[in-house]
């Protein structure tokens, strides 16, 4: 019989926790990953706000820009046929108070000329650095860019100037004449004058007004249209005091420009104030300043002159060069001179270069900053504009918009 034999079980194993080495490993696994998600957490937050800021710039580019155009575009309107009205002191009162001259003008308008004569539009130069000022002149009236005569047999009547309506206007609305605003020109041999802004008399309609379909008005027609029984009006300006005020002269009073009713004409200032905020003033106070776009820190422009220099011809309506308002005589002080001879230059100005730089409302972390602002890069480097920004500027993501906005009141025939 052969021996029994016996295994032997093998001894379990001791139980055993984890050693230091593997915690440290773990550590670093878990440390690498965190820093994995954390970094590209950040990452996709970054292009997200800067992807945001440019979304946010490109909106307020297009409102800002399609606001610049409207006021820009319609710049001389009512005035550019007309003789002796650039250039003359800008005169009005309204309700016993003198608006023009000014005084002063609100900030960021504080450096523009408080005494201001008539000009479509003009740039107050800001500086290397700083943001132009831009004002912006035009009428509102159907009749058209030409002015009216004062009729010689009715040149002057007590404290009223009177002419006859040779162009057709005169609204009226329920049986009462509307506000229409008038421009009396004076005629200066050797200077422009005081230009002043009066309102029509509310007796000034002794015509017969016809209904006019369109403006769903009763409206006066121009002597060559009358048919009867309706009959064109003689107008009287400045009914009194309390409207815009009496007509400070009738001496040298040549004609009277019609400016429409009295929301209708253009007289503004425009620029941008300390919050970063591209704001309009009203020269004849009817609102406040208005804010129209925001996060706006640089405006700039240039006149785009019709004046035969490099090899062009003047007065064809083609831009023959780009003047900076840096340039000698070419400031807003110096288009508002008050000589003649500054009347032509001002017919030369056919077009708006204008440049905005917009920036984001937040601050980014994008690794490609921007150092430079750089508007009209097309053009030499006297008419170039370069700002400098700052480590803090540099957080915000920016846009550089630049584009030409034609003047198309002043392409009418130039005067001789």
């Amino acid at each position: 019989m052969s021996p029994h034999t016996f295994s032997r079980k093998p001894a379990a194993r001791r139980p055993r926790g984890i050693s230091l080495v593997e915690v440290m490993v773990g550590l670093a696994v878990g440390l690498i990953a965190s820093l994995i998600v954390l970094k590209s957490f950040s990452a996709s937050e970054s292009f997200r706000r800067t992807l945001g800021g440019t979304a946010d710039v490109v909106q307020s580019a297009a409102i800002v820009g399609n606001r610049l155009e409207v006021l820009l575009e319609e710049a001389g309107a009512s005035f550019v046929q007309g003789r002796n009205v650039w250039g003359c002191t800008l005169t009005a009162t309204r309700a016993n108070t003198k608006l023009l001259p000014a005084a002063s003008f609100p900030e960021p308008f504080a450096a523009f000329p408080a005494t201001v004569r008539m000009l479509p539009v003009g740039i107050k130069n800001g500086g290397n650095t700083g943001s132009d000022l831009i004002v912006v002149m035009a009428g509102g009236s159907p009749a058209g860019n030409r002015d009216m005569p004062y009729a010689s047999d009715l040149e002057k009547q007590g404290t009223f100037m009177s002419f006859k309506n040779t162009i057709g206007f005169g609204l009226k609305t329920a049986g009462q004449p509307v506000d229409d605003l008038f421009l009396s020109v004076p005629m200066e041999v050797d200077k422009p004058g005081d230009c002043q802004i009066v309102q029509a008399a509310s007796d000034f309609s002794n015509g017969t007004p016809v209904t006019n379909a369109s403006l769903g008005l009763k409206v006066i027609p121009a002597a060559a249209a009358v048919v009867a029984p309706a009959s064109y009006t003689v107008v009287k300006l400045n009914a009194a005091a309390s409207s815009y005020g009496l007509l400070a002269s009738t001496t040298n009073s040549p004609s009277a420009f019609h400016l429409g009713r009295e929301a209708n004409p253009v007289f503004s200032l425009l620029g941008i104030n300390a919050n970063s905020e591209l704001v309009e003033f009203d020269l004849l106070q009817r609102r406040g300043v208005q804010a129209f776009g925001e996060n706006v820190v640089l405006l700039k422009a240039l006149y785009g002159l019709d004046n035969g220099a490099n090899g062009g011809l003047a007065n064809d309506n083609a831009i023959d060069e780009w003047v900076s308002p840096s340039a000698a005589g070419w400031d807003v002080n110096d288009l508002m001179d008050g000589k003649a001879v500054t009347q032509q230059k001002i017919d030369q100005i056919k077009a708006i270069r204008v440049g905005v730089v917009l920036r984001s409302s937040r601050a980014t972390t994008a690794d490609a900053k921007t150092a430079q602002l750089v508007l009209f890069q097309d053009l030499g480097d006297s008419k170039k504009v370069a700002r400098d920004l700052s480590g803090t500027d540099q957080l915000y993501v920016y846009q550089v918009f630049d584009w030409v906005v034609p003047l198309r009141n002043m392409k009418s025939i130039p005067k001789s």
